[in-house]
Order: C-alpha cells, then sequence, then structure tokens
C-alpha cells in the first residue's frame, strides 16, 4: 500500500495494569472478583512466579473447597503473544481462544481478551483502512461508472450529496460531487455495477452486496463508536451480534478489496508516473498509432 496506514499491535491492544491472583485462592472469591473488576481473566502466581491463569468461565461463586491451583490453565507457549504480533494475526489468535498474555522476565506484563478490540487502537486501525478502501473505491466509481446518479441511489441520498456539495462550493473547497457521498451510498453503486464489482475480487453481485455490507456497519460503529465485537463469549459466525470470526473476516474482505483495486490500477495513493528524462531526445521511441 503506497501510504503508511496505522499498524495496532499487540503490545498497543493489550492492557499493561495486570493484577494477579494467588494460586491459593478460592475459585468463589476469584469469580467474585472477576465479576466486580469486569476481568475476563487474569494470570495466577505462586511464589511470585506466574503459574497459569484463570478465565471467568473457569470459576463460580460457590464454594466448592477448592483453590485456583484446581482450576488454573498453564501458562504455557500456546498463550503467549510477542508485543509485535500484527492486529490480523492477533485477531485470527482470538477467534481460537479468548486470552493472550504478554511475558517480560518472570512476570505477565501485558493481558489481551476479545473485550479489547472494542478500544481506541482497534478502531484506529479499522477506521484509517476503511477510510482508505472508500477512496479506492470512489476512484474506481469514477472511471467506470462516472453516470452513478442512474443506479438505485435514493432521492435523499442524492439530495444530501448535493447539499454537502453546494456547502463545498460555497466554501470555494469543492471536489466532484462523489466525494460528498456516503460509504453505503458507494456500496449500491459498487454492487450494481458488474464492472465494479468484479474489479473489486467478487464473483457474484450477492457476494459483493453481503461482504461490502458488512463492511458499511463496521465503518458505522466504528464512526459512532459503538461495540465492534458484540459476543466474546462465542465465535459461532452465525451468533446474534458481531463476533471476533465476524470482524477478521470483514477485514479480510476490506483487505482483499484493496488489493484487487489496487492490482487493477485503481490507486489513488500511487504517485504518479514520471517520465524518464533518457526517452524525451531525438532517439524516444514513436508510439503507436
Amino acid at each position: 500500500m503506497p501510504r503508511d496506514l496505522y499498524d495496532c499491535t499487540a503490545a498497543e491492544l493489550a492492557t499493561h495494569s495486570v493484577e494477579r491472583l494467588d494460586h491459593d485462592t478460592a475459585p468463589s472469591t476469584a469469580a467474585a472478583w472477576l465479576a466486580d473488576n469486569g476481568y475476563d481473566a487474569a494470570p495466577v502466581y505462586a511464589d511470585d512466579d506466574p503459574v497459569g491463569f484463570i478465565h471467568k468461565d473457569d470459576v463460580t461463586t460457590d464454594d466448592d473447597g477448592t483453590t485456583l491451583a484446581d482450576h488454573l490453565t498453564p501458562l504455557t507457549i500456546d498463550y503467549m503473544v510477542s508485543g509485535d504480533t500484527s492486529f490480523t494475526a492477533l485477531l485470527s489468535a482470538l477467534i481460537d481462544n479468548p486470552v493472550y498474555f504478554l511475558g517480560g522476565p518472570d512476570q505477565v506484563t501485558g493481558i489481551l481478551t476479545r473485550a479489547d478490540l472494542n478500544t481506541a487502537p482497534a478502531r484506529i486501525y479499522l477506521f484509517d483502512r476503511i477510510t482508505y478502501l472508500e477512496e479506492h473505491l470512489r476512484e474506481l466509481v469514477l472511471d467506470v461508472k462516472p453516470d452513478w446518479k442512474t443506479t438505485p441511489v435514493t432521492r435523499d441520498e442524492l439530495d444530501g450529496i448535493e447539499a454537502r456539495h453546494e456547502d463545498a462550493q460555497a466554501a470555494n473547497v469543492a471536489l466532484d460531487e462523489l466525494h460528498y457521498a456516503q460509504f453505503s451510498t458507494l456500496q449500491t453503486i459498487v454492487t450494481n455495477v458488474e464492472t465494479c464489482w468484479e474489479a473489486c475480487g467478487f464473483t457474484t453481485k450477492g457476494t459483493a452486496d453481503s461482504r461490502l455490507h458488512d463492511v458499511t456497519d463496521l465503518r458505522n460503529d466504528v464512526a459512532h463508536a459503538n461495540l465492534l465485537v458484540e459476543t466474546t463469549d462465542n465465535t459461532d459466525f452465525l451468533a446474534s451480534g458481531r463476533t471476533t470470526e465476524n470482524l477478521y473476516r470483514t477485514l479480510e474482505t476490506i483487505d482483499d478489496v484493496l488489493s484487487n483495486l489496487q492490482a487493477a490500477g485503481y490507486d489513488p495513493g500511487a504517485p504518479e508516473p514520471q517520465d524518464d528524462p533518457d526517452q524525451t531526445g531525438s532517439d524516444a521511441p514513436a508510439q503507436q498509432q
């Protein structure tokens, strides 16, 4: 990608003020503590060394006479991530496991759960890429469908676009009218013009409509500070509310469409090709007619 995009890593997404539980804590006490603090998980220590972790699903407020040593999950490499793990890789990992830890010398230095996908770093990462996709879709439509107003764009959408364009004209900063279309309008245009959705890499209109609709929904939730992951206890793609797997698939759509559009020559951030000074003189080849 020609311009720098915000790169969110595990270290930026993790909670670093990690509170711990002792291995001889009663499970009922741990369950109440997790609930009171709104934690999904916490590391468990013995003699100042991390020995495992406890997840809220592992314990209940019923007192069974045991300790956390009987309920914890060993803190193995399977639950550890590097601080420079990319957002996409971490999102994929969180589909399989609900919690991961960052480590330092004999200490847990960070904790990551699915709930951390609803924080500012994730929101910034996604908004940057959706905005970048929006720029690509505009360039595509302006090239393929300059008469885009003939697509099934509603009268209300057109009125809004024209009003925003008139405001920009009054301020002497106007661009093409399409620049004042919302993402949902671009979705409507692209999914109703075969050349457009084919350039995005989709094989059917229905697939294009469904996948870009998911991007539109995510874009609205990002912009309005709504939850990005609504169901943190269930990764089933058909579960009610957006899951970690839903979010991963939508991000995959964004990345795939960007790659396809750039491969097709729609790349608004790319530098303009420069003339070769060695080909400007009398020895330059003649252009084909």
